[in-house]
């Protein structure tokens, strides 16, 4: 059995893999239903995603997010 492993951006303050991929789609601008589609989950899950994202960077909106993904260099694909 091959366990992949990923490399963990060093601003991701323990994000999981799933809460990067959900922060970077919201540092878009994409909605909670957009973010569901493109990544095939339902849109409660997306929800929690965002809140445990905003619970672990002790942040409070999708707009301040937006701003941390962008200052920790967590929107670009190959981090």
């Amino acid at each position: 059995m091959t366990i992949l492993r990923f490399k963990t951006p060093s601003g991701a303050a323990g994000l999981t893999a799933r809460e990067i991929e959900v922060l970077r789609l919201l540092a878009t601008g994409k909605t909670n239903r957009s973010i569901a589609a493109e990544l095939a989950i339902s849109e409660k899950t997306v929800a929690r995603h965002v809140s445990n994202i905003f619970t672990k960077l002790d942040l409070s909106s999708r707009a301040a997010a937006t701003a941390y993904a962008f200052q920790h260099n967590l929107t670009a694909a190959d981090t």
